[in-house]
């Protein structure tokens, strides 16, 4: 890997890859990190990816007991060194992202929180998130445009009530960079029985700001169900833009 395991430098960057899900949606089976993609696993393309950013210095990997022996086997075999804190997760994603910034070198400053799910991401956006937070910016938002019409609709009688304009809307995505004691504080703040879909919604609920967007990548897709992992072969096959993972 070409980085001693698990130095921080001061200041550093690391990343909270939250990887306890159950992914029923998948298969009851399967678990989908350890689906082959193009012959390697998912979780280790990930890994690779995320790692491969200049600026991140290590990774928290946040997982079920029950996973742990097998992550640790496969980063011992494909990514040997590399520099991966193991810690237990939490009942939601909100509780194992939480349980993973505690887990993570107090020397650490900025926290790039990215799904294990998304194998495709490039390094090269997660080094553009990561230099919105250090210049300043207490997140920073990996997130496509909407590029089709979105309409809101009643929930009960599904009539439609308004056409929302697009060019204001875009789809999130991670990673999600934030300034780690920001991140904390939020986590801190915001009632537990707050409903919360992604990190950046719990800065808004705690008034901390601003995050910016910073344009993703439509190929940056999130592994949810058997039919992903084809979509994911055929974009690997089809990008020579895409790193060799």
């Amino acid at each position: 890997m070409g980085r001693s395991s698990l130095r921080p430098q001061a200041g550093s960057a690391w990343a909270v890859i939250p990887a306890g899900g159950t992914g029923n949606r998948f298969s009851v089976e399967e678990n989908k990190l350890l689906v082959p993609l193009n012959g390697l696993p998912v979780l280790r393309r990930t890994l690779q990816a995320v790692l491969a950013a200049p600026s991140i210095q290590g990774v928290v990997l946040v997982c079920h007991a029950l996973h742990q022996s097998q992550y640790q086997a496969l980063v011992a075999e494909w990514l040997p060194g590399a520099p991966v804190i193991y810690t237990a997760g939490g009942d939601t994603r909100r509780a194992s992202v939480y349980q993973g910034l505690l887990a993570l070198p107090h020397t650490v400053t900025v926290v790039a929180v990215h799904d294990a799910a998304r194998p495709l991401i490039s390094p090269e956006i997660i080094e553009q998130a990561v230099a919105a937070v250090q210049s300043g910016h207490a997140g920073a938002l990996v997130a496509v445009p909407i590029q089709d019409t979105v309409k809101q609709v009643d929930p009960v009688t599904r009539q439609i009530q308004v056409t929302l304009d697009r060019t204001l809307l875009w789809r999130a995505q991670t990673p999600q960079c934030f300034d780690k004691a920001r991140l904390l504080k939020a986590h801190c703040e915001v009632s537990l029985d707050m409903t919360v879909t992604d990190d950046v919604q719990l800065m808004e609920l705690a008034g901390l700001g601003p995050v910016v967007v910073i344009p993703g990548d439509e190929r940056n897709l999130k592994v949810t169900t058997p039919g992903d992992i084809a979509l994911a072969e055929a974009l690997l096959k089809a990008s020579a833009t895409l790193p060799l993972l």
